[in-house]
C-alpha cells in the first residue's frame, strides 16, 4: 500500500521519538541493497521580514545498506533547479549544515530523522520506511513536528533561517534496488 498523500499540519512531538525504540541490526534481506525515500514538502514559511509565502521542496534520501549492515546516505532537498545535498558520513551525528541526523533500523522499519538545529533552527522531521515481510517492497510515512510551544525554524539554501508555519507532505514513495547506488558516482 503506497502513501499517496499525507497531510501534516505542524504536530506537537517532543524528543521522545528520537529514542523511542532500540536500534536493531540491518535485516539480512536488505544487505547490499539501496533504499530510496522521496516526497515533496509543501510549506508556508515566514521570512525574517514577516512576509509569508509558500515553498515546495523535493526531498530524497538514498540509503545503501552494505553487506556488513552499515548504512550510507545521500540526502537532498531541491527547489526548482537548486539542490542542496550531499553524502553523509555514516558515523556523523550532524549534516554539513549542522542539522542533527539519524538513520537506524527498528524491526522491519528504517527510520531517518533530521533535527532542524542548523543555523539556529528548531523542529524535526521523521521518515519511517516500513518493509513487507519479504523486504521486496516498502512504504514511507513522513512527519514534521516541533516541541510544544515552539516554532519550527529551518535554514534555507541561502543560509537564512525562516519560520515554518505549516507543512504538507505529498507523493511519498519508497523503493528498493539491488546493489550499491553509490558504486559508480
Amino acid at each position: 500500500m503506497g502513501l499517496a498523500r499525507s497531510a501534516v499540519s505542524v504536530v506537537f512531538i517532543g524528543l521522545v521519538w528520537m529514542g523511542a525504540a532500540p536500534a536493531t541490526a540491518a535485516p539480512q534481506q536488505l544487505m547490499n541493497k539501496t533504499v530510496t525515500l522521496s516526497w515533496t514538502a509543501q510549506a508556508v514559511v515566514r521570512d525574517p521580514n514577516g512576509k509569508e509565502r509558500q515553498t515546495r521542496n523535493d526531498i530524497k534520501y538514498i540509503i545503501y545498506i552494505s553487506s556488513l549492515g552499515r548504512l550510507f546516505e545521500y540526502s537532498s532537498r531541491s527547489i526548482g533547479r537548486r539542490t542542496q545535498g550531499g553524502d553523509v558520513d555514516p558515523n556523523a551525528a550532524k549534516t554539513g549544515i549542522g542539522e542533527a541526523r539519524g538513520l537506524r533500523f527498528e524491526g522491519n522499519q528504517l527510520v531517518a530523522y533530521r533535527g532542524y538545529a542548523g543555523g539556529g533552527g528548531s523542529g524535526a522531521m521523521r521518515a519511517v520506511a516500513t518493509f513487507d515481510s519479504s523486504y521486496s517492497s516498502c512504504t514511507v510515512a513522513v512527519v514534521v513536528g516541533k516541541e510544544n510551544g515552539k516554532t519550527i525554524k529551518r535554514q534555507g539554501f541561502d543560509g537564512v533561517v525562516r519560520e515554518v508555519l505549516s507543512v504538507e507532505t505529498l507523493g511519498a514513495t519508497c523503493s528498493i534496488q539491488n546493489g550499491n547506488a553509490f558504486a559508480n558516482r
